[in-house]
């Protein structure tokens, strides 16, 4: 039970430092010219500027779907089998995290080759400070419910379970916790 306790504090733990620095890069990316600005640089004109953003998620589901995750009777949380891209992962379902974010063990399952990604997203993790690399999921599905073009984090180290985080929650019409379940919506 001890260590149920420990490990739920350490996904929390997890859960909400990617949170803040999601929230983090996008204070920074909207607040962008006075970040140049404070550090003496120039802003980069249109035609130089790089924006890293996926295209918009497309959903293909039946209107007044509901799929039903039933919590956890070992340790109270919500845990999701989705299929990501054409692989089979297991999910911390986390409203706290600002997006989907795979161990390496699962974005392998993904069909991502690690050694080609570009480790360069700075996060901290319980493990400490890290680098992740961002990435483009083809599509999620989770039960009748499946989202294409899901931005998302692959962490290399610090993360034991992957979290389905807002990248994918938070196209969809509800997210409602019950005593007994979570139900998504759309």
């Amino acid at each position: 039970m001890c260590h149920n306790y420990a490990m739920g504090n350490t996904i929390l733990r997890d859960a909400v430092i990617i949170s803040a620095v999601g929230v983090g890069m996008v204070l920074t990316f909207q607040h962008r010219d006075k970040v140049y600005a404070m550090a003496g640089l120039e802003r980069p004109s249109p035609q130089q500027e790089v924006i890293l953003s996926a295209p918009a998620p497309q959903v293909q589901i039946n209107q007044g779907s509901v799929v039903s995750i039933p919590k956890s009777q070992r340790d109270g949380q919500f845990w999701a089998d989705a299929t990501v891209n054409s692989g089979y992962v297991r999910f911390l379902i986390d409203t706290g995290a600002s997006a989907v974010a795979l161990t390496p063990e699962d974005a392998q399952k993904a069909g991502l080759r690690l050694h080609e990604l570009n480790y360069d997203v700075p996060i901290r993790t319980a493990g400490g400070r890290n680098m992740a690399a961002r990435v483009s999921l083809k599509s999620i599905a989770v039960g009748s419910i499946t989202l294409r073009n899901i931005e998302a984090l692959v962490v290399p180290e610090g993360l034991e379970t992957s979290l389905l985080g807002m990248t994918y929650l938070g196209q969809l019409q509800k997210v409602e916790a019950t005593p007994s379940a979570l139900l998504l919506r759309f």
